[in-house]
């Protein structure tokens, strides 16, 4: 994969802006009883195992804060999802919506109700922007709070400490390592609590642009068999700047379907880039 560090930074904006990965309420996960320690088989049938989504439709609402060294923002949004088709949801500072989206498996669309405009592109044109394949499932993952990018093809290194599994698609030797044919190289780490074997932590570095992005995923809690972070804390560090963007849910609903869709006003015109 190739990914510029301007493409990255754009990228998680607008992903964890648009889409969310974590809860609030429900019930408090409970752990009284000692868990089974894994072997290096199990760890990595576990985290695949991650990507199962054991529901139809789902539905939360967010708020976001982002803090980086020039500004910084809070809003609320919300999301509705049908699994493997589409999600859409509002932006909204206060009681004013000020934005709405739609992701679906083949186009991204987004109205700013501000300045009465819209953003209609084919969902390839992150794959362009980026620098790197984006599919839908991609996002669906962020949504979800997910593994990111899981590749049967890797053979992934193993590492089990005191706290976490820790399930790497490099060897700490290869970042010694990287020249020209590796330039566009990005390097995830998979982090997965010894005690609950949930995923706690993504890892992501891109050497060739000096940049790391950390997932922090906290709290999980259960529901309907499906266990979702209670907050999600994201942190960006690169050599100029650091970006941080933290996620607080409630009112998540699962299977509870929703109408999911976008409304754009003829008299709307073209967003400028």
């Amino acid at each position: 994969m190739k990914i510029k560090f301007i493409h990255i930074i754009s990228f998680v904006t607008l992903a964890f802006s648009l889409t969310i990965s974590s809860c609030r309420t429900g019930k408090e996960t409970t752990n009284t009883e000692q868990v089974k320690r894994l072997n290096d088989k199990e760890a990595l049938d576990l985290l695949f195992s991650m990507e199962a989504i054991p529901f139809t439709c789902f539905y939360a609402k967010i708020g976001i804060e982002l803090l980086d060294s020039s500004r910084s923002a809070s809003f609320n949004a919300t999301t509705k999802m049908r699994v493997d088709s589409a999600f859409s949801g509002t932006m909204s500072v206060g009681p004013i919506i000020g934005a709405t989206y739609l992701v679906t498996t083949d186009s991204i669309f987004f109205t700013d109700k501000i300045k009465n405009c819209y953003f209609r592109e084919h969902i390839s044109y992150l794959t362009t922007v980026f620098g790197t394949e984006i599919q839908y499932d991609f996002f669906q993952a962020l949504v979800l709070g997910l593994p990111l990018g899981l590749d049967e093809d890797i053979k992934y290194n193993i590492k089990q400490t005191r706290d976490f599994y820790i399930l790497s698609s490099y060897k700490k030797k290869d970042l010694r390592k990287i020249g020209e044919d590796e330039v566009g190289d990005i390097f995830v780490q998979y982090y997965i609590n010894t005690e609950t074997h949930h995923l706690d932590r993504i890892a992501i570095q891109v050497p060739s642009d000096t940049v790391t992005i950390d997932i922090d995923y906290q709290n999980r809690v259960l529901y309907d068999n499906f266990y979702l972070p209670e907050k999600t804390k994201i942190k960006i560090v690169q050599p100029s700047d650091s970006i941080f963007i933290d996620l607080d849910y409630k009112n998540v609903k699962l299977n509870e379907c929703k109408d999911i869709g976008i409304n754009i006003p003829d008299s709307y015109v073209k967003c400028n880039p």
